[in-house]
C-alpha cells in the first residue's frame, strides 16, 4: 500500500503542474526532470514490491529491506529538492511532508515518527526561508502556518503511530503469553519464558518474581536478564532480610519509581507513581522503602505489581531498566498476569494429577509384583527345598516337580496378563486419565452444588 501511494502521490503531482502550469514558477524545466525521476523511483519501488516472493533474488530483497527502513527519509530528501526548485514557502510539494512523517510512524513508532518531524520542521524553515522570492513572493504567514503544521499535525500522527504499534504489541505479547503455557514445559520452564518475553518486551535490563511462598517456607526469586535470560526456569531461595526487603511493599500497592530525572534536567527530583489495587486510586507519595529497593535492584527506574496466586498476593514482579516506565505500564502488567496466572494454576495441576498418578502407579505396580511374583518364587522356593530333601533321601520326587512346573505355568501366566494389562490405557488403577476422570468429576460436583 504503502508504494502504491507514493506512486500515485508522484504521479497526481506530475500531473497537477502540467495542467496548472503556474507552478513551478522557476526551474521549471529542472523541477519536471526531477518529479519524472521521483516518478520512476515510486514505479521501481512498486513493482519490485509487488514482485513475487520465490521469485526475489537475494540481492532483490537486500534492497527492498534497505529501501523499506530508510524510505522515509529518501522521500523526505526528494520532496525538499522539489521544494527548494519550486516557490519555496508556497510550494505545493511541502505537503509531501506528512506522507513521510506518516510512513515512519505507523511503520516504525513514535519515536522515529518524531525525528522525521523534527528534520522535516528544520528542513522545510530553512530551505523555504532561503529559496523563497523576495517580497511580494515572500508570505511570512504561510511561512509560520506551515512550519508550525509540520510540528504540530506530524507529532499528533507520530502519537498515533506510535500508539497503534504498542497496541499491536501488546496483543501479540498477551496471545504469545497463552501459547507458551503447554503442561509438558511444567511450571519452571513455563514461567520462565514468560518472565523473559515480558522483559524483553520492555527492553528491561532484568525481570524478578519474588515468591514469598515456596517449598520448605523459603522465599526464592526468579530472575531473568539480557545476559542471562534462561536463568528465570531455576528459582534460587534468597535469605530472610533479601526476601523482606523485595517484599516490604504494601501487598495491594503497584508501583513505578525513578530515582531521578535525566542528568541534564536541572532539578534531581524523584519520580513517582502508583495504585492501591484493592481500591483502585492513586497513590500520593513513594513508600520509604522505593530508593532501598532502587539501590538493591541497582537500577534507576523499576516497576513493581503484585501477583495473585489462589486468590492470595504471595508474589511480586519487577522490572528494571534505565529510563522511566510509564504508567499505563502498571495496568498492562496486571492484565498480562491476570492471563499468566490462571495459566499457572492449570500447569501446576497438570503437574500434581501427573505427579499424583505415577505415585499411585509405583504402589501399584508395587504391591501386585508383592502379590503375584514374589509369592509364586517363595513357594517355589519352599518346594524346592522339599524336592531336595526327597531327594536326598531316594524318595520319589516327580509328583512334586510336576506340582512346581505346574506353578511356575501359572506364575508366568499372571505375568503376562499383568504386563499386557501395562498395554492397556486408562485401564489401570491409578493411571493418568483415571485420576483426570475423577478431578473432573470432583469439578463438576462442586459447579453442580446448590449455591
Amino acid at each position: 500500500m504503502i508504494t502504491a501511494m507514493r506512486l500515485l502521490l508522484a504521479v497526481s503531482s506530475l500531473i497537477i503542474i502540467y495542467i496548472n502550469p503556474s507552478e513551478p514558477d522557476r526551474f521549471v524545466a529542472v523541477t519536471y526532470i526531477t518529479l519524472v525521476l521521483y516518478t520512476t523511483y515510486s514505479a521501481i519501488l512498486f513493482y519490485a514490491g509487488r514482485r513475487t516472493a520465490p521469485y526475489r533474488s537475494k540481492r532483490l530483497r537486500s534492497f527492498l529491506r534497505g529501501v523499506r527502513r530508510y524510505a522515509h527519509w529518501i522521500d523526505i530528501g526528494w520532496y525538499t529538492g522539489l521544494i527548494a526548485l519550486s516557490s519555496g514557502t508556497n510550494s505545493l510539494f511541502f505537503f509531501g511532508f506528512f506522507f513521510a512523517i506518516l510512513v515512519a510512524s505507523f511503520r516504525w513508532g513514535f519515536a522515529s515518527g518524531v525525528r522525521t518531524v523534527l528534520v522535516s520542521a528544520v528542513i522545510f524553515t530553512i530551505v523555504s526561508y532561503a529559496t523563497t522570492p523576495s517580497e511580494p513572493g515572500f508570505e511570512f504567514n504561510r511561512f509560520l502556518l506551515r512550519s508550525t503544521s509540520i510540528l504540530l499535525l506530524g507529532y499528533m500522527i507520530a502519537y498515533w503511530g506510535g500508539a497503534e504499534l504498542l497496541l499491536k504489541r501488546k496483543l501479540a505479547l498477551l496471545r504469545e503469553v497463552n501459547t507458551l503455557s503447554n503442561p509438558r514445559f511444567g511450571v519452571d520452564r513455563t514461567l520462565g519464558r514468560v518472565m523473559e518475553r515480558m522483559r524483553a518486551f520492555y527492553e528491561s535490563d532484568a525481570s524478578l518474581i519474588v515468591d514469598a511462598d515456596a517449598g520448605g517456607g523459603e522465599s526464592s526469586v526468579r530472575r531473568a536478564s539480557r545476559k542471562d535470560p534462561d536463568a528465570a526456569v531455576r528459582a534460587e531461595p534468597i535469605p530472610k532480610e533479601l526476601a523482606d526487603l523485595l517484599l516490604g511493599l504494601p501487598t495491594a500497592y503497584a508501583i513505578i519509581y525513578c530515582s531521578k530525572w535525566p542528568r541534564w534536567w536541572p532539578a534531581q527530583q524523584k519520580r513517582f507513581a502508583g495504585y492501591d489495587i484493592t481500591i483502585w486510586t492513586r497513590l500520593k507519595e513513594a513508600p520509604p522503602i522505593c530508593e532501598r529497593l532502587a539501590g538493591m535492584l541497582d537500577t534507576e527506574s523499576f516497576v513493581s505489581v503484585p501477583v495473585r496466586r489462589n486468590d492470595q498476593i504471595v508474589e511480586r514482579l519487577y522490572l528494571t531498566r534505565k529510563r522511566a516506565f510509564h504508567i499505563s505500564d502498571i495496568d498492562f502488567l496486571l492484565q498480562v498476569l491476570e492471563q499468566v496466572t490462571p495459566v499457572m494454576d492449570n500447569v501446576r495441576l497438570i503437574d500434581r494429577l501427573a505427579s499424583d498418578a505415577a505415585e499411585e502407579e509405583r504402589q501399584r505396580l508395587a504391591r501386585t509384583v508383592h502379590d503375584s511374583v514374589i509369592q509364586t518364587y517363595l513357594g517355589l522356593q519352599i518346594g524346592l527345598t522339599g524336592v531336595r530333601h526327597k531327594i536326598e533321601s531316594g524318595t520319589n520326587a516327580i509328583p512334586e516337580v510336576d506340582q512346581l512346573m505346574k506353578m511356575t505355568e501359572n506364575g508366568v501366566a499372571d505375568l503376562r496378563r499383568f504386563v499386557l494389562s501395562l498395554g492397556e490405557p486408562g485401564k489401570q488403577e491409578g493411571s493418568l486419565l483415571t485420576a483426570a476422570q475423577r478431578v473432573t468429576s470432583c469439578l463438576l460436583a462442586y459447579q453442580a452444588r446448590p449455591s
